[in-house]
C-alpha cells in the first residue's frame, strides 16, 4: 500500500457532505519518515535472521581479508607461536564469536525499533 499525502489529507478532512472536520496540519517530511518507517518495519517482528538457515558448524567456504598493522601482526604471530596454532585458527577463535554476538545484538535492536 502506497502512502501519499493527498489521500491522507482527504481522510483527515472527512468527506464532503458528512459534516465538518478540522483540518490537521501535516508536515510532509514527518509524514514520509513515518510512512518509510512503517514500510521498513512491516513483517520484521516475524522475520528470521539471515543466518538462521545456515549451520554454524559447517565447513568454511569463504576467505576474508583483514588488514592489520605491524603492531597487531606482531601480537598475532606471538600468540600463534605461544599457543602452537595457526594465525587463521587464532583469528577464527577470537573474531567469529565476537561477530556472532554483535550480529545477534544488532538484529534484536533493529527488530524491536
Amino acid at each position: 500500500m502506497a502512502f501519499d499525502l493527498t489521500s491522507i489529507k482527504k481522510r483527515l478532512k472527512g468527506h464532503e457532505g458528512e459534516g465538518e472536520t478540522e483540518e490537521v496540519a501535516v508536515d510532509p517530511l514527518v509524514l514520509e519518515a513515518f510512512a518509510a518507517g512503517a514500510r521498513a518495519r512491516r513483517g520484521m517482528e516475524d522475520e528470521p535472521p539471515p543466518w538462521e538457515g545456515h549451520d554454524p558448524e559447517a565447513v568454511s567456504r569463504y576467505n576474508v581479508t583483514i588488514r592489520v598493522n605491524d603492531y597487531h601482526m606482531a601480537m598475532l604471530r606471538y600468540l600463534a607461536g605461544i599457543l602452537d596454532t595457526s594465525q587463521q585458527k587464532l583469528l577464527r577463535g577470537c573474531v567469529l564469536p565476537a561477530v556472532e554476538v554483535k550480529a545477534k545484538e544488532v538484529f534484536e535492536e533493529r527488530r524491536l525499533k
